[in-house]
C-alpha cells in the first residue's frame, strides 16, 4: 500500500488537513475533494511513473486459505501498469492478453482461497454475493479480487496493532449491544452460523474505538483499516502506528486524541446515514405524491413504497387513495395486507380490510396474511374436535395473543383464528 505515513512528516500541516477532512470525497466515481492536495495525491500514489514508497504485505496463504505467516516493511515499488477493473476483469475471463495475466490469475486464486477459509457474513462470497467490510455487495471478479485482498491487509494490520498495544482506530462491530438484537445472541449462544440469516438484514454498523475488539460480521478478533492511506485518515493513522511497531518507536499519537477521531468520524457516519434516509424520503415522497407513478410501479416496488409509511410517520392522501382502490378491485397482496394491518394507516382502511379478509377470498385470507407476517411464537397450531357436535377448536398465538375459534373444519377454524389475531393487530395503537 502507499507509504503515505513515510512522506507526510507526523502532524504536519498536509495531516492537519486531512485529519479537517478524515476522508476524499467522490460524487460517483469522480473526486469531488481530495483528503490531501491533488498534487500530493498522485505524487504518492502508485501509478506507473517512477519508485514510490509502500508499506508491503508478504504473506504465504496455504491451498485452505490459511495465513501460514506474514511480514511487514517499509521499502519502494515500481508500478508495473495501471489497469482498471473492466480491464483486469476481461484478462481474468481471457479476452484480453496482457502482460501481467499470470499474475493476475495467482492472485484470484489466492482471494478464492481465502474466500474459503473466512467464517463471517462479510468478506466471502455467501449465497452467490460477496460483501465487502462495509456489508455492500460487490460484483466483478477484480473488484472482488482488491476487496478481499484489502480484507487480509486490514485484518492483519489489526493483528500487528493489537499485540502490540499500541492505541488505534480500530472498527469493532458487536451486534449484542443492540437491545433488538441481544436476546437472539442469549437463544443461540452466539453461533454465526444459525445467527447469520436471522440478523444479517439489521447488523449495527462498525463503530471505532482506540483498542481493538470483535468485528462479528468479518468474525476478526481486530480489524484495522489501513489499504487506502490517500483517502481515509483512519487509514493514514493505522498505517503510522504499524510504522510504529516495525521501527519500535513510541505511539504517534495519544489516544484522547484518537478518541476524538473516533467521535468525528462516527458523527460523519451517523450525518451520512441521516442524508441517506432523508434522501430515500424524499424519493418516496415524490412517487407516493403521484397515483399515475404508483399504478406503475411493480409489486415489489409498492411494498417498499409501504414501508416507507412507519419511517415517515404519515401516508400521503395519493397513496391512501391507491390502496383503497386495490382493496376494492381486490388486487392487494398477503405481503400488502400484513403491512397495512401490523402499520400506522388509517383505522378504517384497516377495518374495511378485516372486512375482505373475512370473506375467505382463495388469494387474499386471514391465514395467508398471518403467515406472512411470519411472526408466530410456539409451534404449528393446536386443535381439539369434540365429537358431540362435530366441531373443531384451534388455538393460535401471536406475540401477546392467545386466541380459540370454533369451526365445523380444521381449516375453517385456522382461518377464522387466524382473522381474529390480525384484528388484534389492526387495533394497537400508534
Amino acid at each position: 500500500m502507499a507509504g503515505v505515513a513515510t512522506a507526510l512528516p507526523h502532524l504536519g500541516i498536509e495531516e492537519c488537513v486531512a485529519l479537517a477532512r478524515l476522508q476524499t470525497v467522490y460524487h460517483g466515481t469522480q473526486m469531488t475533494r481530495a483528503m490531501l492536495s491533488p498534487e500530493r495525491t498522485e505524487a504518492l500514489s502508485l501509478l506507473p511513473i517512477g519508485p514510490r514508497p509502500v508499506v508491503c504485505l508478504q504473506a504465504s496463504i496455504s491451498k485452505r486459505g490459511e495465513v501460514l505467516s506474514f511480514e511487514f516493511t517499509e521499502t519502494v515499488v515500481e508500478s508495473a501498469a495501471k489497469l482498471s477493473y473492466e480491464q483486469v476483469n476481461q484478462i481474468l475471463a481471457g479476452q484480453e492478453d496482457h502482460g501481467l495475466k499470470e499474475v493476475l490469475r495467482c492472485l484470484a486464486v489466492v482471494a478464492v482461497r481465502l474466500d474459503k477459509n473466512r467464517r463471517g457474513l462479510w468478506g466471502r462470497s455467501r449465497q452467490g454475493e460477496f460483501r465487502d467490510d462495509l456489508g455492500s455487495v460487490v460484483t466483478g471478479k477484480a473488484e472482488q479480487l482488491i476487496a478481499s485482498t484489502a480484507i487480509l491487509y486490514n485484518q492483519l494490520v489489526g493483528e500487528v496493532l493489537k499485540q502490540s498495544g499500541l492505541p488505534a482506530l480500530f472498527r469493532v462491530q458487536d451486534p449484542r449491544q443492540d437491545e433488538a438484537i441481544a436476546p437472539l445472541f442469549e437463544q443461540h449462544d452466539g453461533d454465526p452460523v444459525v445467527l447469520a440469516p436471522l440478523i444479517s438484514h439489521c447488523l449495527p454498523r462498525a463503530q471505532h474505538r482506540v483498542k481493538a475488539g470483535l468485528h462479528w460480521a468479518l468474525q476478526l478478533p481486530a480489524y484495522a483499516r489501513s489499504s487506502s492511506p490517500l483517502r481515509r485518515y483512519e487509514d493514514l493513522v493505522n498505517q503510522r502506528q504499524l510504522l510504529a511497531v516495525l521501527n519500535q518507536s513510541p505511539s504517534f499519537y495519544p489516544p484522547e486524541l484518537l478518541l476524538g477521531v473516533c467521535d468525528r468520524l462516527q458523527d460523519k457516519a451517523t450525518a451520512e446515514v441521516e442524508r441517506q434516509k432523508q434522501k430515500s424520503e424524499e424519493k418516496w415522497l415524490r412517487a407516493a405524491s403521484s397515483v399515475k407513478q404508483l399504478e406503475t410501479v411493480t409489486e415489489g416496488q409498492f411494498s417498499a413504497v409501504l414501508r416507507q409509511v412507519s419511517v415517515i410517520g404519515a401516508i400521503p392522501p395519493e397513496l391512501e387513495q391507491q390502496l383503497r382502490e386495490r382493496l376494492e378491485k381486490g388486487s392487494l397482496t398477503p405481503k400488502h395486507a400484513a403491512q397495512i394491518l401490523s402499520e400506522e394507516f388509517p383505522a378504517d382502511l384497516k377495518q374495511a380490510l378485516i372486512a375482505k379478509l373475512s370473506q375467505g377470498d382463495p388469494l387474499l385470507n386471514g391465514l395467508m396474511v398471518l403467515n406472512t407476517l411470519g411472526q408466530l411464537i410456539g409451534t404449528a397450531p393446536q386443535f381439539d374436535y369434540e365429537p358431540a357436535n362435530g366441531q373443531w377448536c384451534c388455538r393460535l398465538v401471536w406475540q401477546e395473543q392467545s386466541v380459540e375459534a370454533i369451526a365445523s373444519s380444521k381449516v375453517r377454524a385456522r382461518e377464522i383464528a387466524a382473522l381474529m389475531v390480525l384484528k388484534g393487530i389492526s387495533l394497537v395503537e400508534w
